[in-house]
């Protein structure tokens, strides 16, 4: 009896411990980086979309269902189509910036060897055409979407081209620094809005299966980077 009850109090005693373990939490634990990871795939979700659908008719159950998710879900990563509308547009710049790196192109222009910088060029043409290929849809997003759904997001892209412009008359004002060229800044102004046109017929070049041809490509990157060396940029040089 004495044991019996001994047994009782050294159980009901541990039962009652401050110190024993806490029962575990029921349910799944919180995965690092998973929000994160949600807007990651929100963001291709909406990516596809977009390209498919016009702005106002892109059904938000369409990019949730894609995205592997329940519509109630992606609103606890995002506050809705305007929102993952910015998150795409974001992707896709960052691809764009990615090939052109920018970083790539100012340091051939300081370097001392002007054909290191027609290397990169050379570089670029080959690299924006990857890019196509691998995401045919990041001209509309950066083109009809970007520009069509508010004022903001215009000013967005329209950041974008005065960007590339900047890029180009830095590189220019170098190249004219090392003495490759001799332009003033209204020119390198001027050759710097006319420049990016040379890559929009290898764009449409691109984005026309029954015309693109590798060999067509290489021979259009060439053509272009001839056509700015010895004709725009080549009325730059100082031969005097």
């Amino acid at each position: 009896m004495d044991g019996g009850a001994s047994a009782t109090d050294e159980s009901g005693s541990a039962s009652h411990s401050p110190t024993a373990a806490p029962a575990p939490r029921r349910g799944r634990p919180v995965s690092v980086g998973l929000a994160e990871r949600r807007r990651e795939e929100l963001t291709r979700a909406a990516y596809e979309v977009f390209v498919e659908y016009p702005y106002d008719d892109a059904p938000v159950s369409e990019i949730a269902r894609r995205a592997g998710v329940g519509q109630g879900t992606l609103y606890r990563y995002v506050d809705g189509k305007r929102e993952l509308l910015d998150l795409v547009v974001d992707w896709c710049v960052d691809r764009l910036m990615e090939a052109i790196d920018p970083e790539m192109v100012l340091a051939a222009a300081e370097a001392d060897d002007p054909s290191a910088l027609q290397v990169v060029v050379d570089d670029i043409g080959r690299r924006l055409f990857d890019l196509i290929d691998a995401e045919p849809g990041l001209l509309r997003i950066l083109t009809v979407q970007g520009g069509a759904v508010d004022r903001e997001l215009r000013y967005r892209i329209t950041g974008i081209y005065n960007t590339v412009d900047s890029l180009i008359v830095r590189v220019l004002t170098t190249a004219t620094e090392n003495g490759w060229m001799n332009l003033d800044n209204q020119r390198a102004e001027l050759i710097a809005r006319i420049l990016p046109s040379l890559g929009l017929p290898g764009l449409v070049l691109a984005l026309t299966p029954s015309e693109d041809q590798m060999g067509k490509r290489a021979e259009y990157v060439g053509a272009a980077s001839q056509i700015a060396r010895h004709g725009l940029l080549g009325a730059g040089r100082d031969d005097g």
